[in-house]
This record gives C-alpha cells, sequence and structure tokens, in this order.
C-alpha cells in the first residue's frame, strides 16, 4: 500500500516536515538578525528609553511553562530596584532570551538554578549582568568558541529531535557588541556557569 494511505504514516511526515520547516524559518529569522547586526550601522538600531527589569520579567514569562516543565527554579536581584537603559530593547530582550533559554534547553533533565543579577556602578555608569546556572556546564575547551555562528558543544545525531541552529550565542555577542558591550562566560561543569554582559548605560 501507499505510505499516503496509512493515516499513522502520515502523521509522521507531515509532523517531521513540520518541524524542519519551523527550524528553517527559525533559521532564517536568525540569520536575518546576525546580518543586520553585522552591518555595523547604528542607525538600525532603535535608541529608546527602556526598564531591563521589565524587559527581563517579559522574557520570564515567555520562559514560564518550560521552567514550569523542567521544575526549573529562577531568582533575579537589581541593583538599584529599576535600571534603565537607552537602547534597542527588541535586540536585549533577544540577547537575555537566548542565554536563559539555552541554559534550560542543556539542562532538560536537571533540577536547575537559574540566577540574574543585574547591577550599575554609578561611578562609571557602566552596568553589568550576570547570568549563572548550577547545570552540566560548558568544558573549558569549548569555551573559547560558544560564540561563534553555527558552534554546538554537543552535536545531536537523532533525526525524531529538531535541535538549535547554533546561531543563539552568535545573536548574543552581536546584540551585545552593537550597544558597545561585551560579554563573557566563565564555566566549571556541574557546578556554575556564568555569562557576565558589561555596557555602558548611555
Amino acid at each position: 500500500d501507499d505510505v499516503v494511505d496509512s493515516p499513522t504514516t502520515s502523521r509522521k511526515i507531515l509532523t517531521t516536515m513540520r518541524k524542519h520547516s519551523e527550524r528553517l524559518a527559525h533559521l532564517i529569522d536568525e540569520m536575518l538578525i546576525i546580518s543586520k547586526l553585522e552591518s555595523g550601522d547604528g542607525a538600525q538600531l532603535n535608541s529608546e528609553p527602556f526598564v531591563l527589569n521589565e524587559t527581563i520579567t517579559t522574557i520570564i514569562d515567555r520562559l514560564a511553562p518550560v521552567i514550569q516543565k523542567q521544575n526549573a527554579t529562577l531568582s533575579t536581584s537589581y541593583i538599584p530596584e529599576n535600571i534603565q537603559l537607552k537602547g534597542d530593547s527588541f535586540y536585549w530582550e533577544q540577547a537575555l532570551f537566548n542565554i536563559i533559554e539555552n541554559a534550560l534547553k542543556q539542562n532538560a533533565e536537571f533540577p536547575l538554578h537559574i540566577d540574574i543579577s543585574a547591577t550599575v556602578c554609578e561611578e562609571n555608569q557602566q552596568l553589568t549582568i550576570n547570568i549563572t546556572d548550577n547545570g552540566k556546564g560548558i568544558p573549558s575547551a569549548h569555551l573559547p568558541y560558544i560564540f561563534n555562528r553555527f558552534y554546538r558543544v554537543q552535536k545531536h545525531h537523532s533525526q525524531n529531535e529538531v535541535k538549535g541552529t547554533g546561531l543563539g550565542l552568535s545573536i548574543v555577542k552581536h546584540a551585545i557588541e552593537a550597544h558597545g558591550g561585551n560579554i563573557t562566560a566563565t564555566s566549571t561543569p556541574g557546578i556554575k556557569t556564568t555569562f557576565t554582559i558589561t555596557c555602558p548605560l548611555d
């Protein structure tokens, strides 16, 4: 019999096609974001005041189903209590979302805790954001390359599950640098992994 005559087989084929279509669309979106950020044209970025705390709350709300499903916990702290930035809130949200989502994806079977802290140094008006988790971490041999496009610490060979594009952390780096900032990562696998973002407020 033709496989199309089998509803079960047809559903499997359509599900696989949908997953790969979604991955392709996601890949195109991320490549467009990187292309815009790499253009070096600062005029392409919106520069408007926004409250960092509210952006992070939006991200947590977007990820709430995943956080709940994985029984993960998340804590936040801000000094001062309300931190206002001037920049493109879309790219800031994309960057911070990618870091937090990545931690969740890489520790789906782990009782993960993520801590997000943001402080402003009044003396030099510099913002520091630390995103720390207690997951399985990043081996030291991979740390120098994690912000390279298409680089993935873990190689997935399963044909049944669509994984990431390997562009998430590259977008993070480009977004932060487009705002005059810098991002670094440190990791002690199984104990502590921290992404540190520094950026001028003005």
